[in-house]
């Protein structure tokens, strides 16, 4: 494996990990700062896929067949030593010698993490040396166990001197980030909760959450039940339910998007971004299915049916994204045709009839 490889891994492994994630993170935003910031999901992207690097660089490649057993460096300053004799052994520029990159990478490397705590987690530097010192150290004893005993020996080196580099990166990290997050203190996202109007941002983050949910939530439950099926009954089995078991998965969330309008009228990516439903129109159920129905319901409905039906389901979509654009507060096509108004709300509240109050927002 050639050193582009743990990162070409780490960010396919990173995709399908924010995909995952996509919906809780963004539910989160809302609920604990009242709105969504962007350079604040982008920061929280980041270190999603430095978590991920991380774990490639520092663990991959894996041995997959005979490999020497390597020891212990107790020695925090050997790589100073190292430096020295390399230096006098083939002398030229600092910046060729070996050892000397390998604890400059050792610094940057965790340069990010210290950036992350003060950025993300509003933490100092004691905050930041104790995360960069606890990271390291997990990661040298995973390598010091062979991966916590899946392999009989150490493949890769347990080196104080690692730990020491890293905890510098860390708090170098927290320093470089003081700057930034003063000025980013000013702004988190809370505009967009200040009023009841929807902004057209919000809606495309419902329905963003809506499709993954539908997406993410259709494999997952179609893996897990690949994975019992494998395990009680065997590969043959597996591959006779496969078709049926991803068409229930995808049927159990479209009912799950079907409970949630018909509690609140709203789907479970407008409860994530904080999106209420004031309904005008009796009964309240009948005109619920009907937002059920022109929304996510139908469309998720529509890709099921055989070709060239399912093209419908694309048509709806994007008649859906035009009228979330162009509709009265981007109340979207399935509240349109409800008669429904959508509401921005504070955390807590959900849907609510003419003339209700609202509640004010938390700080």
């Amino acid at each position: 494996m050639d050193r582009l490889m743990p990162g070409v891994i780490a960010v396919l492994v990173g995709a399908v990990a924010l995909t995952v994630v996509f919906v809780p993170l963004v539910a989160l935003s809302y609920r604990r700062r009242g709105g969504f910031s962007v350079a604040r999901m982008l920061g929280w992207i980041a270190l999603l896929f430095y978590v991920m690097g991380l774990w490639a660089y520092t663990l991959l490649p894996l041995p997959d067949g005979a490999y020497d057993c390597v020891g212990v460096e107790l020695d925090p300053f050997a790589v100073v030593t190292d430096i020295a004799r390399l230096q006098a052994e083939e002398g030229g520029s600092l910046l060729r010698n070996a050892a000397f990159q390998q604890l400059v990478l050792n610094i940057v490397l965790f340069v990010p993490l210290g950036f992350f705590v003060r950025a993300l987690f509003d933490r100092g530097i004691l905050v930041a040396t104790a995360a960069g010192a606890l990271v390291s150290l997990a990661i040298e004893f995973t390598q010091l166990t062979g991966v916590w005993g899946v392999f009989p020996c150490a493949y890769r080196l347990f080196d104080t001197g690692d730990l020491v580099a890293n905890t510098i990166g860390a708090v170098l990290g927290s320093l470089a980030a003081l700057a930034l997050v003063r000025r980013g203190r000013v702004s988190d996202g809370r505009q967009d909760a200040a009023s009841d109007a929807v902004s057209a941002g919000r809606r495309l983050l419902a329905m963003t959450a809506d499709l993954v949910v539908l997406g993410v939530g259709s494999v997952v439950l179609s893996v897990l039940a690949n994975a019992a099926v494998l395990l009680l009954a065997g590969r043959e089995a597996v591959l006779e339910v496969a078709d049926p078991v991803s068409l229930a998965a995808t049927l159990l969330v479209i009912a799950a998007q079907a409970v949630s309008v018909l509690a609140g009228g709203v789907t479970l990516g407008e409860r994530a971004v904080l999106i209420g439903a004031v309904e005008r129109r009796r009964p309240r159920l009948l005109w619920r299915l009907v937002r059920f129905a022109v929304g996510i319901g139908g469309y998720g409905l529509l890709q099921l049916v055989p070709e060239p039906w399912n093209l419908l389901a694309s048509a709806l979509a994007v008649a859906s994204l035009v009228v979330a654009f162009t509709s009265r507060g981007n109340r979207g096509l399935g509240q349109a045709a409800a008669g429904m108004d959508a509401i921005a709300c504070a955390p807590g509240q959900g849907a609510r009839t003419p003339g209700q109050r609202r509640a004010p927002a938390r700080s």
